[in-house]
């Protein structure tokens, strides 16, 4: 339906808007005569208030509209999501082609955060089983890719933080990072794949490390990519689902996981092909806070973010490789931008090979964020 109103369904501009061809274009709608008024129910959120705190919720309602408001809602609709439509198939077939096409020096992580566990005893008294003295373990999964026709490598972090901010993201990648470099010192570009909640990994404190860690372990390159919100399912997911089925069956057997230390160590002893790490709290608490950095104008558009210098960043509305045989990552392709997350003096062996992007703008940050990220590099 939405690619009857583009002239090219596989064209970024048709599926934006940006065509002068078909941007006015409408899908034809059928009529009934006679009947003026249509009722139809709708999901709405809906804001309520309870003893002074305001709360939204999702209720079914049943709407009343005519025919014409009807048809010219949906037409405003259909624009939405033929772009959405357009960004779920554009992003899975980047992700498909680099997995493809990986070059000796390059690595892809596909990563997400699962659900967490809820961590059990294999007998419980009723205080326990219906109260809230179940501890939670957080779980951030990935698979590891690299050139030469090697399998897959699957790993998972345990931690009993909660959190899944940039911060503590940053500090389950840690031990990746180090797997790479020591397993695979031949890797010099980095290539992430996550879906993008604005609360982990598409934000301003997201953007600032992409820009800042990876070089700390010796990576030269990074990209950042999208894959379109709600269609973000993939490998790492179901690495999730099967250590919590293997904690179960240990719970099932009389075992008891009460905490995630206990996870880590029982699903460790289990052999299991998936390469665990744990994350005590403390490396995720005693790991510097992101300074304070105006957020990138039209993050939730984003769908590919490019570091090839600390500090700088460049983003795009959907990934493209390009360039990439010819070692170029930061083609002007889809309106390339630029921005500045911290002024990092950058040293003679860490001076870019490829030009400056077009569109270049600023960001402006708090001088304690210029000082944080000069200090982390000179380690």
């Amino acid at each position: 339906m939405s690619e009857a109103t583009m002239c090219d369904p596989k064209a970024k501009v048709c599926a934006y808007g940006e065509c002068s061809e078909c941007l006015l274009t409408c899908h034809p709608m059928l009529t009934i005569p006679g009947e003026e008024n249509i009722r139809f129910s709708q999901w709405m959120t809906e804001k309520i208030t309870k003893d002074e705190k305001v709360s939204t919720i999702t209720v079914k309602r049943e709407i009343t509209t005519t025919q014409h408001d009807l048809n010219t809602d949906f037409q405003e609709r259909l624009l939405h999501f033929k772009r959405h439509v357009f960004n779920i198939k554009w992003q899975f077939n980047a992700y498909r082609e680099l997995r493809r096409s990986l070059k000796h020096n390059e690595s892809l992580l596909h990563i997400d955060f699962s659900e967490n566990y809820s961590c059990k005893y294999s007998q419980e008294i009723q205080s326990v089983h219906f109260g809230g003295s179940h501890q939670q373990a957080s779980l951030h999964t990935g698979v590891l890719y690299t050139a030469g026709g090697q399998a897959p490598h699957t790993f998972c972090s345990i931690s009993p933080s909660r959190r899944h901010d940039p911060v503590a993201i940053w500090a389950h990648l840690d031990p990746i990072l180090k797997v790479v470099r020591e397993r695979h010192p031949q890797v010099s570009i980095l290539h992430f794949f996550s879906d993008g909640p604005a609360t982990q990994y598409r934000q301003k404190g997201n953007f600032f490390y992409l820009s800042t860690e990876p070089y700390k372990y010796g990576f030269k390159e990074i990209t950042w990519n999208f894959f379109q919100a709600s269609h973000g399912k993939g490998a790492p997911d179901g690495v999730g689902g099967v250590l919590k089925r293997s904690a179960d069956r240990i719970v099932a057997h009389r075992g008891d996981i009460p905490d995630a230390q206990s996870l880590y160590d029982k699903l460790k002893s289990l052999d299991t092909s998936v390469e665990l790490f744990f994350v005590p709290e403390r490396d995720i608490e005693s790991k510097t806070q992101v300074p304070a950095i105006a957020a990138v104008k039209g993050t939730l558009r984003i769908h590919q973010a490019i570091s090839l210098t600390p500090g700088q960043m460049k983003y795009r509305d959907i990934s493209c490789l390009c360039k990439r045989e010819e070692g170029v990552l930061d083609c002007p392709c889809f309106n390339l931008q630029e921005v500045t997350l911290a002024d990092v003096p950058v040293s003679s062996d860490e001076s870019p090979a490829k030009p400056q992007a077009l569109n270049k703008r600023s960001v402006q940050i708090e001088a304690s964020a210029w000082k944080y990220v000069e200090e982390q590099l000179q380690k």
